[in-house]
C-alpha cells in the first residue's frame, strides 16, 4: 500500500476518514479522531525509548541526512520538518524525496514504528491509518510524550549555540583596520560553523577544536605582531646570560593562524570560510590541494610542524640580528658558540612546542649485563593502538630488523617504536636560502635536531619520527653499570584494565607495558658483544677472531618523560590488513578527567611520585564511515579559562575525583551544523582524536 505523505495534506483531509472497515475500541490503548479509532498506540509508543534517543541526539537533525550529510537547497536538513518516532525516538526528515521518516517505519514495519509527531508543527501521525491522531488518548501516552518533547524543545531551543540555520553568505575572514589590533581574550570562545570548502571536513573538525585551545588563543596574541620581544634563559651549564631579541613579523601561515583563531572568536552570524588558513596550508603541504580525503591527524601534524618550521625561522633571525647578523667571516668561535646555545634554546620556546609537544622515553635493559640505554623522543600527540586490533611495525634497517641500540618489534604487539618514515618532498623545511656559513649554519643545525617530522601518506600516522631523516628531538644516554632496580618505575600505581576493557586506559596501558624481547625479537646488544671481544682477545691476542654480535633477551617500556599542557590522543583506526585498508569501528571508551600518573616515568619532568596528573577532555575529533565514504566532526566544551591557584597545579589529590567533569557546555560540529549536546552523546561517540588540557 501507498502511504501518504504525512502533513502534506490540507487540515481538511488529513482528519477524513479512511474507506477501512471499523475496528473494536481498545479502552486501554485506543486513540479516538472524529470516531477514527487507532489500535497501534500501545505498540507504537513508548516513552522511555523516546527520552534516551532524543537525550542523546543531535535535537531538530534528520538523524539520516546528518549521517548522508544531505543538503537541501543549500540548507542542512536541519531546516526542515523532522518527524520523532515514539516507537525508538529516532528523528527522520519530511522532505519531498528524502522522507527518511516514512523509510524508516517501512524498514521496521513488523516492529509497530509507525506513529510520529511533528516537531513543527506537534501533530501526530499513524502511518498504518494513514491519518492524524489526537493527542488525548485513555491512558494519556500520546500526550505525555507530547508533553517532554515540547519541554525539550524549549529547553534545547533556549540554549546557546543551537542547530543554526544559515543562510548568510559566508565571507572571508580579513585583517583588522591599520592602527587597529584585534584582541582575544580568554573570555568564552563562541562556536561558528566552518564551511566546507570540499571533503575538508577533516580540516575544519580539527579547526573546531584548536578554537578551543585556550593556551593556543592566549600565546598567538602575545606573538602576532612585529617587534615582540622574546627573553632566552640558556641552562646554567652555558654560563651565558639571559638574551632578550627582537622577532621579526609572523610567516603567512602563522598570521593566517592568527586571523582564523580571532574570526573565530568575534561574535556574528554565518559560518567561516577558512580559505585562507586552509591555502596558506596547502602552500607548504601541497598534498593537501584537490580537495581529495584526507586524515585529521595528518592533518593537525603537517599543520602545526608547518607553523612551528615557521616560528623557528622567526626566532634565529632575532637571534642572529641580536649579534649583528655574523656570517662565517665575521663570527669567531665565541660568537659561534653563544648562537648555537641561544639558538637551541630559543627555537623550543615557540608556541607550539609549549602547547602540544612532549617527551617519551624508550628503556631498553639487556637481560644478560643489566646493560640500560635510553632513547628519549619529541611527540606532538600519541597514537595508540585499540585493543585485539593490532598490527605490527619494524625498525628499518639496512641489514635486518637489528639496529644499532634498538631491536625489532614482536609481532603480537603495536606498542613499539613504528617504523621511521622519510620526510616527504612537500614537507616545509628550512630555506636553503637562509643557510649561511658560520654562525648561521651552527643555529640551523640546533634548530634542525628540535624539528618534529611528518607522517608519510602511504605509511600509518606515526608520532615519533626518525632522528636522521626527520630530525626530531633525541639523546642517547648509555648507563653502563646501572642496576635495572628503579628502570621502569611509574609515577604512580600501574594502571591495571580488566580483561574485556577497551578504553583510553587500557590502549595506554598497553602502550606503556614492559615487553620481554626474546626469540627472533632479541636485542644486539653493544655491551655483550664488547665484553665478548675483549675475552676473546685476552685469551688468544695472538690470533685475529670476528667476534660474532651478540643478541640477548632483553626488556623495553615506553613512558611519557615529558608532559605538554595539551596532550592529544590519537587511536589508531585506520591500518593495513594484507593488501587493504580497514578501520576499527570498536568503540572506545574515554573519561573527562584523565589521570596519566600510571603511563608516566619516575623521573617525569617536574613532577613528584605520588602526584596525580590530571588532564580535562575539551575536544574530540570523530570519524563516521568507512574508508571509502567517511565524515569528519568535532565535539568541543565551551568552557571558563582555568586559574592557576595551586603553586603546584597537578598535586591534585583529594581536591577532584577523576570520574568528575568541569563546567562547561558541550556542543558538536558538523562543518556549518552546530548545536548543543549532552555530555552522553559526547561519552558515546565514535573518538579519533582526543583533546586534554592540564588542570591548573
Amino acid at each position: 500500500m501507498r502511504l501518504k505523505d504525512p502533513f502534506s495534506l490540507k487540515a481538511a483531509d488529513m482528519t477524513k476518514r479512511t474507506n477501512k472497515p471499523r475496528k473494536p475500541r481498545d479502552e486501554e490503548s485506543s486513540d479516538e479522531v472524529s470516531g477514527l479509532t487507532c489500535q497501534h498506540v500501545s505498540k507504537a509508543v513508548d516513552l522511555s525509548s523516546v527520552k534516551k534517543s532524543v537525550l542523546s541526539s543531535v535535537w531538530l537533525v534528520c538523524s539520516e541526512c546528518l549521517k548522508e550529510r544531505t543538503m537541501i537547497d543549500g540548507e542542512p536538513a536541519a531546516s526542515h520538518d523532522i518527524l520523532v518516532c515514539l516507537k525508538c525516538g529516532f528523528q527522520g526528515c519530511n522532505q519531498t524525496g528524502i522522507q527518511h521518516a516514512v523509510k524508516h517505519h517501512q524498514a521496521l514495519h513488523p516492529e509497530s514504528h509507525c506513529i510520529t509527531i511533528s516537531l513543527s508543527t506537534w501533530k501526530a501521525w499513524c502511518f498504518e491509518c494513514n491519518e492524524e491522531l489526537s493527542t488525548h488518548c485513555n491512558k494519556k501516552a500520546l500526550a505525555q510524550t507530547l508533553d517532554f518533547l515540547q519541554k525539550h524543545s524549549v529547553k534545547a531551543t533556549s540554549a546557546s549555540p543551537k542547530v543554526i540555520k544559515f543562510q548568510e553568505e559566508p565571507s572571508d575572514y580579513t585583517d583588522p583596520p591599520k592602527g587597529k589590533s584585534p584582541a582575544i581574550n580568554s573570555t568564552l570562545v563562541p562556536v561558528k560553523g566552518i564551511n566546507n570548502l570540499g571533503n575538508t571536513c577533516f580540516f575544519n573538525a580539527v579547526m573546531q577544536n584548536l578554537s578551543q585551545t585556550h593556551m593556543l588563543i592566549d600565546l598567538i596574541q602575545e606573538v602576532k605582531e612585529k617587534g615582540y620581544k622574546l627573553r632566552i634563559c640558556p641552562p646554567v651549564e652555558t654560563n651565558l646570560s639571559p638574551l632578550t631579541v627582537t622577532l621579526p613579523s609572523p610567516e603567512p601561515l602563522t598570521s593566517a593562524m592568527f586571523l582564523f583563531l580571532q574570526s573565530m572568536k568575534e561574535p556574528g552570524k554565518g559560518p567561516l570560510n577558512p580559505k585562507i588558513l586552509f591555502n596558506q596550508l596547502c602552500q607548504k603541504a601541497p598534498r593537501f590541494k584537490g580537495y581529495q580525503q584526507q586524515d585529521s591527524q595528518e592533518l593537525l601534524h603537517y599543520l602545526m610542524d608547518s607553523i612551528r618550521v615557521e616560528e623557528t625561522k622567526r626566532v634565529k633571525a632575532g637571534i642572529l640580528k641580536a649579534f649583528n647578523n655574523p656570517t662565517e667571516k665575521t663570527a669567531d668561535e665565541d660568537t659561534k658558540r653563544k648562537v648555537k646555545a641561544y639558538g637551541k634554546e630559543g627555537v623550543r620556546m615557540n608556541f607550539v612546542d609549549r602547547i602540544f609537544v612532549g617527551e617519551l622515553t624508550n628503556t631498553i635493559m639487556c637481560e644478560e649485563c643489566e646493560h640500560i640505554s635510553t632513547v628519549k623522543e619529541a611527540f606532538i600527540d600519541i597514537s595508540l593502538p585499540i585493543i585485539e586490533e593490532r598490527v605490527s611495525y619494524y625498525i628499518c634497517s639496512e641489514e635486518n630488523h637489528h639496529s644499532h641500540g634498538h631491536m625489532s618489534t614482536p609481532s603480537s604487539t603495536s606498542t613499539l617504536t613504528p617504523s621511521p618514515t622519510p620526510i616527504s618532498a612537500s614537507s616545509p623545511s628550512p630555506s636553503s636560502s637562509t643557510r649561511q656559513g658560520g654562525a648561521v649554519e651552527q643555529l640551523v643545525t640546533a634548530v634542525s635536531k628540535v624539528n618534529l617530522g611528518f607522517t608519510s601518506a602511504d605509511c600509518s600516522p606515526s608520532t615519533r619520527c626518525s632522528p636522521e631523516e626527520q630530525g626530531e628531538t633525541q639523546s642517547r644516554d648509555n648507563l653502563h653499570h646501572q642496576h635495572h632496580q628503579g628502570a621502569f618505575q611509574v609515577l604512580s600505581h600501574s594502571y591495571t584494565p580488566s580483561s574485556k576493557e577497551c578504553s583510553i586506559q587500557s590502549c595506554l596501558h598497553q602502550f606503556t607495558s614492559v615487553e620481554l624481547l626474546m626469540g627472533n625479537n632479541k636485542l644486539l646488544c653493544e655491551s655483550c658483544t664488547e665484553r665478548r671481544q675483549k675475552q676473546l682477545l685476552l685469551f688468544s691476542s695472538f690470533m685475529e677472531h670476528k667476534v660474532e654480535k651478540m643478541y640477548t633477551s632483553a626488556r623495553k617500556q615506553m613512558l611519557i618523560s615529558s608532559l605538554p599542557p595539551v596532550i592529544t590522543l590519537h587511536l589508531k583506526r585506520f591500518h593495513q590488513a594484507g593488501m587493504n585498508l580497514r578501520k576499527v569501528n570498536r568503540h572506545v571508551d574515554f573519561p573527562l578527567i584523565l589521570d596519566l600518573a600510571p603511563f608516566c616515568s619516575a623521573s617525569c619532568k617536574n613532577l613528584a611520585a605520588g602526584d596525580r596528573v590530571l588532564y580535562s577532555l575539551y575536544g574530540i575529533v570523530e570519524h563516521s564511515g568507512s574508508m571509502r565514504g567517511g565524515h569528519y566532526t568535532a565535539y568541543v566544551k565551551v568552557r571558563a579559562p582555568q586559574r592557576k591557584t595551586e603553586q603546584h597545579h597537578r598535586n591534585l589529590s583529594g581536591q577532584l575525583d577523576a570520574g568528575g567533569s568541569s563546567q562547561g557546555q558541550w556542543v558538536y560540529i558538523s562543518d556549518t551544523t552546530v548545536q548543543t549536546v549532552p555530555e552522553s552523546r559526547v561519552l558515546n561517540s565514535q573518538a579519533y582524536l582526543l583533546f586534554y588540557e592540564e588542570m591548573l
